[in-house]
């Protein structure tokens, strides 16, 4: 997995960097500390996976920035990184095409869960940072790929499985196993993969078999 993390105070490239190894298997990551780096990073690069994008990196434009990703890197995700947000600013990155909008008050371990998220094909926003009112300005994204992948499901899967056959939400399974909601999500997305499902009733009735 390559990504490209787009960022311009190096303390906060140094802090985060050693977390972003842990999104995919053999991560590796390019670092751009301004504007002309990510352009540089865009367009020398191979393949790339995942962006990590500097809200406020001077020179950045959001919407330029994602038409040029999705241009040259069909398929891959990209997700904002700011230190102040409101449901505005969100509802505009997400019309830009980001697949995440991440605060930089997120704990490291909600970071990389999120980051998870947004790889298994979701798109994530805080509910603190969703419109009052309304259900928020991004659906869900299924889980990209519905096939059975024919491998088991891991303990903690199936620890969340019977929870949903209990009728739990993911923020009282989330509770209960003393783990963020992102990283509920995430496992749930795993198992849909794992399964073949669409949704957790197919998910609970699969398992049963």
């Amino acid at each position: 997995m390559h990504i490209v993390f787009a960022e311009q105070h190096a303390m906060v490239r140094d802090v985060l960097r050693p977390f972003l190894i842990q999104v995919g298997a053999e991560a590796r990551v390019t670092e751009a500390g301004c504007a002309g780096e990510v352009w540089r990073a865009f367009r020398n690069s191979p393949a790339i996976d995942l962006a990590i994008l500097d809200h406020e990196m001077p020179g950045l434009e959001l919407g330029d920035c994602i038409t040029t990703l999705s241009t040259l890197h069909p398929g891959a995700r990209s997700v904002v990184l700011a230190p102040k947000a409101d449901p505005a600013m969100v509802s505009r990155a997400m019309s830009a095409g980001v697949s995440g909008f991440i605060p930089k008050r997120m704990s490291a371990r909600a970071f990389v869960s999120a980051l998870h998220l947004v790889m298994a094909g979701e798109r994530y926003v805080p509910a603190a940072l969703l419109p009052a009112g309304g259900p928020g300005p991004l659906p869900q994204a299924p889980c990209p790929s519905v096939r059975p992948q024919g491998t088991g499901l891991t303990a903690r899967e199936r620890e969340i499985i019977d929870l949903l056959r209990q009728g739990l939400p993911n923020k009282l399974i989330a509770r209960r196993l003393n783990v963020s909601e992102v990283t509920v999500k995430s496992h749930l997305c795993h198992v849909f993969r794992k399964l073949g499902v669409r949704n957790r009733i197919q998910a609970a009735q699969f398992d049963r078999t």
